[in-house]
Parts: C-alpha cells; sequence; structure tokens
C-alpha cells in the first residue's frame, strides 16, 4: 500500500545535530571532571541507546538532573548552526508533492521550532510534538497514538521514520508501519517495515499510480 502519512524523527533523521551532541556531551563531562570519552564509542552508544542512558549510565541519581540540564544548556548553544541531512528538504517537498502529510516527534524541546525555521523546512510540517508536550518517551506509542488520532490517520498508510531502533519500536507499538533510515551503516533495524540508505529512497513509498 502506499504510504500516506509520514512522522519524522529530527536528531540524525532530517538533521544532522550529532556533531553538536558530542561537543556538548565531552564539553559536560569536562566541565563535571569525568573524563573523556572517545568521540567514536560515544557516538555509537548514544545512536544505538539514547543520550538519556548514557547519562543513567554514568551518574549518581542524586546528580543526574543537575548535570542533564546542564549538558541541554550547553547543546542548546553547540546547535544555533545546524545542517540538514542530503536530500532531506527534498524528501519532505516531494511527499507534499504526492499529496502526503509529514509530521515531526522529537525528544528536543522547542527549541526545534527555531531549527527547522532556519533550515526553511518547518513549512512541510502539519503538526510538531517536542519534549514540552510532555508525552512519554520513545519507544512508547502514545505520541504517535495522539498524531493518528488528532489527524485521522490511517495506520497502515502511517510510517515513523528515524535512524535508531527507539523511533522504530515506537511505531511498531503503535501498530504503524515504519522506515529505518540506516544512515550509519548500523543495522539496527529492529525489523523495520522498510529500510534506507539515503532519504530520497522513501519518496518512492510515497508515489500514487
Amino acid at each position: 500500500m502506499v504510504l500516506q502519512n509520514a512522522i519524522w524523527d529530527f536528531d540524525g533523521t532530517l538533521a544532522d545535530t550529532y556533531p553538536g551532541i558530542l561537543a556538548s556531551l565531552q564539553k559536560t563531562l569536562q566541565d563535571f571532571n569525568y573524563p573523556i570519552q572517545d568521540a567514536s564509542k560515544l557516538y555509537r552508544f548514544i545512536k544505538l541507546h539514547s543520550v538519556k542512558e548514557y547519562w543513567h549510565q554514568l551518574v549518581p541519581d542524586e546528580n543526574y538532573e543537575k548535570i542533564y540540564q546542564y549538558f541541554q544548556q550547553v547543546d542548546h548553544q553547540m546547535q544555533k548552526q545546524i545542517s540538514l541531512l542530503p536530500h532531506a528538504q527534498m524528501t519532505l517537498q516531494k511527499i507534499v508533492d504526492h499529496r502526503g502529510h509529514n509530521y515531526l516527534w522529537t525528544h528536543r524541546d522547542n527549541l526545534v521550532w527555531q531549527l527547522l525555521d532556519q533550515n526553511n523546512i518547518g513549512q512541510y510540517f502539519e503538526d510538531v510534538i517536542t519534549s514540552q508536550d510532555e508525552f512519554a518517551r520513545k519507544p512508547d506509542p502514545a505520541a504517535i497514538n495522539s498524531l493518528v488520532a488528532k489527524h485521522n490517520l490511517l495506520p497502515v498508510q502511517t510510517a515513523m521514520i528515524g535512524d535508531r531502533s527507539l523511533d522504530i519500536q515506537a511505531g511498531q507499538n503503535a501498530n504503524v508501519q515504519t522506515i529505518y533510515y540506516d544512515v550509519d551503516q548500523f543495522h539496527d533495524d529492529h525489523q523495520a517495515s522498510y529500510i534506507v540508505q539515503d532519504l530520497q529512497e522513501i519518496v518512492t513509498l510515497f508515489e500514487k499510480d
């Protein structure tokens, strides 16, 4: 069946924010006197798990909130200038051209609105869910379920798109289609409905005869 609705992840799927995330992690580690981690190992961990999981494993519970909030403040500064991943804007535009619909679900706060506008892609989204909407984090499906109900989406025509297994698991838990963007060749697809190496491959899934 041809897809009609795309629910996008942001970090690492549409936007190349991970250099800023890594720099923010390294600065936070340094400022709180933790050993600096190897960047490639750190990158792999946060892609296969999450930034929150990294801090939970590293710092005592009583220090977690303070350190995580500090990291977020640093990351806000680091992300003021980002670039989109290859073919991101074209893919969003093509979905609209095929009378499809784009939505966004990100663990970022409302800073994402600024990042969308800076990169001239805000106009492609009909709805955006951020951390400040206070839905449970991925892989919980509550945010997807909310979009499906609010916009009367058919799950079989709706796909959660992301670069991590958390995105795919969230989509599976919501009983929608899933598209894993294997941008790093980590192959962490969690049996996604579709696997792509380039975002423009997604366009064919929205093409009507």
